[in-house]
């Protein structure tokens, strides 16, 4: 990464040292019981970052995690202006929310890799429109070096992130975070209150967000610690049908017994329809059950009688041939397999 030379450094806005924002303190609330949440956050808030033709603006999605960011604190001047969509007007508050975010929470490197290409790719979309726009040309300049300055920081931060991972040995390191992950699951800690079927899902997004993903990438080992991710699981898990069963019955039942506000940040976690179509067609079950929290969360004149059955459906129609039944092994393998692929390809991509 390069280094930061005296005229960036003027331009860095000043930030408050060990203060934490009310919006980024619930955010940390809700992360100590669903730890993907911090990811998501962080990934939403970029992705807001809108560059066409004629258009720079910061818009918020229409999702759980768009909700979520509109009603944090707007308190703030610079902040409410970037809610409003003024994006070059609110750039202080974007600048000091992603690093803050970045600070505050235990954020995956997965992340940190998405959120660095998505800084860098919204740079140089604003790099070409300064040389076609004569408008706001000077909101135009300091939005371009304040990209170029977010993407800076969060690379230093993944350089450390990556530096202390190969001190250690990717592969300690990689024991050492599938322990804390599984650990803190193994005694209800975390995920805890939602179905079965949904903690292994998200579950296993935390594990392969991890830096298990790292060792696969810098060994190309995909077996060491896939089948103890699975074995876990199982090892763990209670009361579990020993025959086949069927999927649809399993997510129908999943949906169901969760509380209206899991269900919804479940669907906002796993949700599917900002996936581009080729990662969606290497992960069939993850998109039905993605497909089926979604469908489940819509009004209930609206909502399918078998949310899980329509998804399956979908799939099959949209994605790939999948089983109408399955047993927990194999439900638990073809997570971690799509989820430890998909990681895989976001960190090879960035």
């Amino acid at each position: 990464m390069a280094n930061i030379s005296s005229e960036q450094k003027q331009n860095t806005p000043a930030r408050s040292v060990g203060v934490t924002s009310p919006s980024t303190r619930r955010i940390e609330e809700l992360q100590r019981r669903v730890p993907v949440v911090g990811d998501k956050a962080l990934i939403s808030l970029v992705n807001g970052i809108q560059v066409s033709k004629d258009l720079i603006r910061y818009r918020k999605n229409r999702g759980w995690f768009g909700q979520l960011i509109d009603t944090l604190d707007g308190s703030d001047r610079q902040r409410q202006l970037l809610l409003d969509g003024n994006l070059i007007a609110g750039q202080e508050a974007l600048y000091q929310w992603v690093l803050e975010l970045s600070d505050s929470l235990r954020i995956s490197q997965v992340a940190l890799e998405v959120t660095q290409q998505s800084l860098i790719e919204a740079r140089d979309a604003i790099g070409w429109q300064k040389q076609s726009e004569h408008n706001q040309k000077q909101g135009l300049l300091a939005l371009s070096k304040q990209f170029e300055l977010l993407a800076q920081q969060v690379g230093t931060r993944l350089n450390h992130l990556e530096a202390r991972v190969r001190k250690l040995e990717v592969q300690v390191a990689a024991n050492e975070d599938l322990d804390r992950i599984v650990t803190a699951w193994a005694a209800e800690q975390t995920y805890n209150h939602l179905p079965w079927a949904m903690q292994v899902a998200l579950l296993v997004r935390e594990v392969f967000s991890s830096s298990i993903a790292t060792y696969e990438c810098v060994t190309g080992d995909k077996t060491r610690f896939r089948p103890l991710v699975v074995n876990k699981i199982l090892a763990t898990s209670k009361d579990l049908p020993k025959s086949f069963f069927g999927l649809g019955d399993l997510l129908d039942q999943s949906w169901a017994e969760m509380a209206p506000g899991d269900r919804e940040l479940s669907a906002a976690l796993l949700e599917i329809r900002s996936i581009p179509l080729q990662r969606l067609q290497n992960t069939p079950i993850l998109f039905t059950i993605g497909t089926t929290l979604e469908l489940a969360t819509l009004p209930e004149s609206a909502r399918p009688s078998k949310p899980a059955q329509s998804a399956i459906a979908l799939c099959r129609a949209q994605i790939d041939f999948i089983s109408r039944t399955t047993d927990a092994r194999q439900f638990v393998w073809a997570v971690v397999e799509e989820t430890a692929n998909d990681c895989l390809a976001m960190i090879s991509r960035s």
